[in-house]
């Protein structure tokens, strides 16, 4: 779509740097921005113009730290990470969408990591990480960028019905019409969970996507699935029941 918001990466960069091409390539971003520590800056500086100009992208900006490893290193990452978003928000005229974006986690240290996640959960992104191959094995972006679920995501698909993610797991594709007529889903649901990656839109057609099945792999093997599924399915049974008298 011409108008549409710019995909935008945020990449946790340390000293290794060969997973940011691989997220380059998996994601095609229409922009890339790199946080790291000041010790690394120039280098990134100098990678993010190569890469730019190889892969296509608009050159975001270097964020750095000085203070990475002392008590402020947290809130410092945290407003470097805010900082892209004043510039996104700025280059894009307050008019982008950060539910299309896409945080790494994979370089820098542990904590640069968890200050990754609370600010995808904070942004509304996708935060992802880049597994090593096998030895012997090449790099392929489409399978080793891994995703994983944020807050958003996770709260979307905890307002579904049990039994309508049953139906989703067991499926796994169908048209629209059936499924708004066959369960619970309002069509807002419909395009919240496009949004989040849950499920792909073709036209009429739904299938789960990989993010999907994971969320709703992972909500039904909690311990109050069964418990919660038995009373919705009651429910169900009762109502009917009612309308047959």
């Amino acid at each position: 779509m011409p108008n549409e918001p710019d995909s935008v990466l945020i990449l946790f960069m340390g000293r290794q740097h060969a997973h940011a091409v691989t997220s380059i390539q998996h994601y095609a971003p229409d922009a890339v921005h790199i946080i790291t520590s000041d010790d690394f800056r120039k280098s990134y500086v100098r990678r993010l113009n190569d890469w730019s100009k190889k892969f296509g992208f608009r050159k975001g900006t270097v964020q750095s730290v000085s203070d990475l490893f002392e008590s402020t290193g947290v809130p410092s990452l945290l407003n470097c990470v805010f900082r892209v978003a004043g510039h996104e928000h700025a280059e894009s005229n307050g008019k982008m969408e950060t539910h299309r974006w896409a945080i790494g986690i994979t370089g820098g240290t542990m904590h640069m990591a968890a200050v990754a996640t609370t600010a995808s959960n904070i942004l509304d992104t996708r935060v992802f990480y880049v597994v090593k191959p096998a030895e012997g094995e090449s790099i392929m972006p489409n399978k080793h960028v891994i995703e994983m679920p944020g807050l958003h995501s996770v709260k979307m698909a905890m307002t579904l019905n049990p039994s309508d993610i049953m139906m989703l797991m067991k499926e796994g594709k169908g048209s629209i019409p059936d499924l708004l007529g066959n369960t619970q889903i309002e069509p807002w649901m419909i395009d919240q969970m496009e949004v989040r990656g849950m499920i792909e839109i073709n036209g009429n057609d739904w299938r789960v996507a990989p993010m999907g099945k994971q969320l709703f792999t992972m909500l039904s093997s909690g311990p109050l699935w069964s418990s919660v599924l038995a009373t919705e399915m009651q429910k169900i049974m009762a109502q009917s029941t009612e309308e047959t008298t």
